[in-house]
């Protein structure tokens, strides 16, 4: 580990550093501790969480973006973890396995299907999942997502969906994740705030929701298929 580890520590705004917030790592309280732990950043730019992953004696250490960087190069090579180039979709994210820790900073509003998000984040994630993202106050009684056609209303134009909180968090337990809670909440403009949750993994998947039929018709758990009574079906005879 470099003697002068402390000095890369990505750094927050005034009103973070204020309310005695050093870093974003401390921001979205991370484990202060990772000794035999394994951590994966999803979307790591230029890789400042997983450095910081190292810091704190996590056994493994991946980071994954699309973008790479000259700040991302000398992080990987001085730092030791492992950087993957690939698109979070991509077959390859299925050979990724476990890790203890997750974090998936800024990512969810750039990609097309949140839920088929949701479920690869679920696919490797052991202990706990972190995400930040933005979130829309409207309609908080019920849970909706705005749709970004073109990049309309927004100034980024890779935008593509913003959900409310409910609607986050509705998502986040269909795709197999409970004890939803929210680290903070920072209200930004208008509808617009920043949130940052954590969740952990269930025990298993609810398979009801994968089932293309009707139950009545074609049980989950197989049964009679008819509705009738509990009949063995007994061969025709010739």
């Amino acid at each position: 580990m470099p003697s002068d580890a402390s000095t890369d520590i990505e750094g927050v705004g005034e009103e973070l550093q204020a309310a005695g917030k050093g870093s974003r790592w401390e921001q979205f309280r991370l484990p202060v501790e990772l000794q035999g732990k394994s951590f994966l950043d999803v979307g790591c730019w230029e890789g400042m969480h997983c450095a910081e992953a190292v810091r704190r004696g996590a056994s493994q250490t991946v980071g994954i973006d699309l973008c790479t960087s000259e700040d991302l190069a000398a992080n990987v090579e001085r730092y030791g973890f492992d950087f993957l180039q690939m698109d979070i979709f991509s077959e390859k994210w299925l050979e990724l396995g476990e890790f203890d820790v997750v974090l998936c900073s800024g990512v969810l509003y750039h990609v097309e299907n949140v839920m088929s998000l949701l479920f690869r984040l679920r696919k490797v994630v052991r202990e706990l999942l972190v995400i930040e993202t933005g979130i829309t106050r409207l309609e908080p009684e019920k849970p909706m997502m705005i749709f970004h056609g073109q990049g309309e209303g927004t100034n980024n134009p890779s935008n593509w969906w913003t959900p409310n909180k409910l609607c986050l968090e509705q998502m986040l337990a269909t795709a197999g994740f409970e004890g939803v809670s929210t680290v903070w909440e920072e209200e930004r403009h208008e509808h617009y705030s920043r949130i940052c949750v954590q969740a952990i993994p269930t025990g298993h998947l609810e398979h009801a929701r994968i089932l293309p039929r009707k139950e009545r018709t074609m049980s989950l758990h197989g049964g009679n298929r008819r509705g009738g009574k509990n009949k063995s079906r007994q061969p025709e005879a010739e």
